[in-house]
C-alpha cells in the first residue's frame, strides 16, 4: 500500500460519506443528463456537418452542459416534491449516494493519475504507476476508444489527442 493508495482511498471514503449524507439522486440525474446531452450533441453535430471536428466539440460541450443542467433541475424538482432539497434522504437514496459519489471520486482519481503519468513530473508518474488501487481501477474502466465507439462522432474527439 503506497501513499497514493492511501490518498485515493481517503478521497473515495470522503466522497462516499458525502453521498451517504446527501443522497445520490441529484448526482445520478445530473450525470445521466450530461451523458444524454453528449450523445445528443454528437448526433446533432453529425447531422449538421459531419466533417467539422470543432463543431462536434462545441455541440458535445454545449449539449452536455445543457443535459447536466436539465438533470440537476429534475433532481431539484423531485427534491422539492419530497419536502425540500436537504431533507433527510431515505436508505435507498443514501446507498445510491455512496455508490455514485464514491465511484465518481474513484474515476476522477484514475483520470488524475493518468494525467500525472502523461504530462506530470517523473516522480508523480512513478507514484501513479506504483498505485495498486489506481491500476486495478483503471483495468476495470473502459478505454476512451471503447466509449467513443458507442457514441457516433466521438471517435474524432478521442483521435485529436492521438494525432499529436
Amino acid at each position: 500500500m503506497t501513499l497514493v493508495d492511501l490518498v485515493v482511498l481517503a478521497v473515495v471514503a470522503l466522497a462516499a460519506w458525502r453521498g451517504w449524507r446527501r443522497g445520490g439522486t441529484s448526482l445520478v440525474l445530473s450525470l445521466a443528463g450530461a451523458v444524454l446531452g453528449v450523445i445528443a450533441g454528437a448526433a446533432i453535430a453529425g447531422w449538421w456537418d459531419a466533417a467539422s471536428t470543432p463543431l462536434l466539440i462545441a455541440c458535445v460541450l454545449v449539449a452536455g452542459l445543457i443535459g447536466l443542467g436539465l438533470g440537476r433541475r429534475l433532481a431539484d424538482t423531485l427534491a422539492a416534491r419530497a419536502g425540500g432539497r436537504y431533507a433527510r434522504p431515505v436508505l435507498v437514496d443514501r446507498i445510491v449516494g455512496v455508490v455514485a459519489h464514491g465511484g465518481l471520486a474513484l474515476v476522477v482519481c484514475v483520470l488524475a493519475g493518468a494525467a500525472a503519468m502523461a504530462v506530470g513530473p517523473a516522480w508523480a508518474s512513478r507514484a501513479a504507476e506504483g498505485s495498486g488501487v489506481l491500476t486495478t481501477a483503471a483495468d476495470h474502466l473502459p478505454t476512451p476508444a471503447q466509449v467513443a465507439g458507442q457514441v457516433p462522432g466521438l471517435e474524432r474527439v478521442t483521435a485529436i489527442g492521438a494525432d499529436r
